[in-house]
C-alpha cells in the first residue's frame, strides 16, 4: 500500500517544497510504493547525473512518474495489452515497460528502445509530479548490491536535497511488466500479481 502523507503534507506545503527542489535541479528522497527512491525532473541533466553517479555511470533508463494515467500516451507507445494493465491498476504499484514514445527524455529511454511508467498508488507522489510541471524519475535509493531502502535513515547520506521520511515501508516495490509484442513479461515481482493469463482476475497483494 502507498504510503498515506497526508498528515506531513500541511495543506500543500510539503508537495511544494518538494516540487521547488526539483524545480531548481535539485534531487528529492521520497517515500514510493513500498521503498524509499530518489528523484529528478527528466530534462534536467545535472539531476540526471546525480541519479546516475548513485546508480552507476552505465544507467541508462529510470522510472517515469506519472501525475495522471493519461499521460501513459504522452512518454510511450502501449500496446492494447498494456492500455487494459494501465486502466486496472494505476494509479498503483504496477510499473509498465513499454515501448517508448520519439519524445520520450534521453534519460527515460532504455538501450533497447523501452521506457519505464507508473502513475504511483501515491496521492502525494501524483501531486509532487502535476506541481513539477514535468516528468519525474524515480529509482530506489540504495547503493548497487545493497537492500532497498525501507526507512529514510537507510539512504544514503547527502544523496537528496530533501527527505521526506514517511516512517518505515513495506520493503515490497512495485511489479515490473514489460508489455512488448503482444506479450506480457513480468519482470520482477511486486505489490500487484497479476492472473495467469495476466488479465484474468488478477489480485492485489497486501
Amino acid at each position: 500500500m502507498a504510503p498515506d502523507l497526508d498528515a506531513l503534507d500541511d495543506g500543500g506545503k510539503l508537495v511544494a517544497a518538494v516540487a521547488a527542489i526539483l524545480l531548481m535541479g535539485g534531487v528529492a528522497a521520497l517515500p514510493t510504493e513500498g521503498v524509499y527512491g530518489i528523484h529528478a525532473l527528466a530534462n534536467d541533466e545535472g539531476a540526471v547525473g546525480r541519479l546516475r553517479g548513485l546508480k552507476g555511470s552505465s544507467r541508462t533508463g529510470f522510472i517515469g512518474l506519472l501525475a495522471e494515467p493519461d499521460e501513459l500516451w504522452h512518454w510511450g507507445s502501449p500496446e492494447p495489452k498494456a492500455v487494459e494493465l494501465a486502466r486496472r491498476y494505476w494509479p498503483g504499484a504496477l510499473t509498465l515497460v513499454v515501448p517508448a514514445h520519439p519524445s520520450i527524455p534521453a534519460s527515460l529511454r532504455a538501450e533497447d528502445g523501452t521506457v519505464a511508467l507508473r502513475c504511483p498508488g501515491s496521492a502525494f507522489l501524483r501531486a509532487v509530479v502535476k506541481e513539477a510541471k514535468g516528468i519525474v524519475l524515480s529509482t530506489s535509493a540504495n547503493l548497487p548490491g545493497q537492500p532497498p531502502a525501507i526507512r529514510a535513515e537507510d539512504i544514503p547520506p547527502k544523496t537528496a536535497d530533501i527527505t521526506v521520511d514517511a516512517g518505515p515501508l513495506s520493503g515490497i516495490p512495485s511489479t515490473l511488466v514489460r508489455v512488448q509484442n503482444g506479450t506480457v513479461e513480468v519482470l520482477r515481482k511486486g505489490a500487484v500479481t497479476l492472473g495467469d493469463a495476466a488479465l484474468d482476475d488478477p489480485s492485489e497483494a497486501p
